[in-house]
Order: structure tokens, then sequence, then C-alpha cells
């Protein structure tokens, strides 16, 4: 499907309207691919926070470059294995916006800058039952929509109950 084979996690932080948009900020507190960053050129490593990791260690961090992403969470509930699964965008913003918020989270950690598709912030946190997203790149939207719906036919196939969110059709 041409997807990057390359995925992570990222914590679902906070986010806030900028320029019209609510732009999440989703970090993670270890590393992503390079490729998420856009290269090994773009991202860099910084000594992870003592209070998190008392014995060292780095990271592989940078900003994410903007792009179209599917994204996922699995969590249990009543009992049985669910999965929200939807769809964003990764926007750019500003260096001294990016610094803003890095500086108001974890600085050493990658962060993205995500757009949901068709999910408002009291939506999205209303079904907050896992604080980590799996996401995934795709070369573009009509791709990463036919990514949204193969991930959505292999969770209900494997027993998990799917949720669409936002703006997705099967």
């Amino acid at each position: 499907m041409g997807l990057d084979p390359a995925t992570t996690l990222h914590d679902i932080r906070w986010g806030q309207d900028y320029d019209g948009r609510f732009v999440w900020v989703f970090e993670i507190s270890g590393s992503v691919p390079a490729s998420h960053h856009g290269g090994y050129d773009k991202s860099w490593s910084m000594r992870q926070p003592r209070m998190f990791f008392p014995l060292g260690g780095g990271t592989l961090s940078g900003v994410s470059k903007p792009g179209e992403i599917v994204w996922s969470r699995v969590f249990v509930m009543d009992g049985a294995l669910h999965v929200d699964l939807g769809r964003a965008s990764v926007v750019e913003l500003p260096e001294e916006e990016t610094r803003r918020r890095l500086d108001a989270t974890t600085p050493e950690w990658p962060i993205m800058h995500a757009v949901l598709h068709g999910v408002t912030r009291d939506q999205f946190m209303a079904r907050h039952k896992a604080n980590h997203l799996n996401v995934a790149y795709a070369p573009d939207a009509d791709t990463a929509d036919k990514a949204l719906r193969a991930k959505a036919a292999l969770f209900a196939e494997l027993g998990l109950r799917v949720h669409l969110c936002g703006d997705v059709s099967l």
C-alpha cells in the first residue's frame, strides 16, 4: 500500500487552538523512527529526564514531519478488547510555537502536532480509555483511508470491537 512500515506510540499530552484549528501535542518518552521526522538529519538525541529514567539513556527525538496518519488505541472495556481508529494530519507549526509546546511538556521527547479528522477535543477525551496512540504515516489521504479500512478489518478479524472515530468510512 506504499506505507512507511515504521510505526510508533505517542502519549496524548494536550492540545490548543492554533490558527483556527485544534492542534494536539503528542509526545513519547522513547524514540521514534527517523522517517517520522523526515530522516536522521532532522533528528537528535537528548538525555532522558532523570525523574523518568534515573539510569539515563537518550531518545531519537525531533518534530514529526507533516503528513497523513492513521491512529489507533487499544484498550480493555467490559472485559473485552476494543480499538479506536481514526485519521489525522500532522501539521507543521512555526519553530517558536513548537518550542513553546515542548517547553510546556517534556522538551527531550519527540513531538507531533496533529489535527484529528472529525473528532473534537471533547469527543476524543470522552473516549480516553488509553493514553497511547499508535501512529502510522501514509503517503496521501487516499492511502491513509485504505490503510484505516485494512486495519479495521484486521482488528475485527482478531476479535476486537472496532470503533471508527471521526471522518472515516468503510
